[in-house]
């Protein structure tokens, strides 16, 4: 996962900054609704997400389907929907 934090002037020119943030960590089942964005929360944690490259390793009691930060978005996100992806979960 790539993690950053910008600020965006009143003229709207993004500058990045710094980011050292508590940041929510989701990881859910597959969904059993149609149209529901996740299904059950299988981990929900603050972690400290700094700028850059960074891996987070979870234990889950089940097969997830989804994972990501911010996964509800509490923080503004200009791009809110790329939070979120589908697990690979590897061999």
């Amino acid at each position: 996962m790539k993690a950053r934090k910008v600020t965006v002037s009143t003229a709207g020119v993004e500058t990045e900054v710094p980011m050292d943030e508590w940041v929510p960590v989701g990881v859910f089942a597959p969904t059993r609704e149609q149209g529901a964005d996740f299904g059950e929360t299988l981990y929900l944690r603050m972690h400290r997400i700094h700028s850059g490259r960074q891996t987070i390793t979870v234990t889950v009691p089940r097969k997830p389907s989804d994972a990501g930060i911010d996964p509800y978005v509490v923080l503004i996100d200009l791009e809110r929907f790329d939070n979120v992806e589908k697990v690979e979960i590897e061999r």
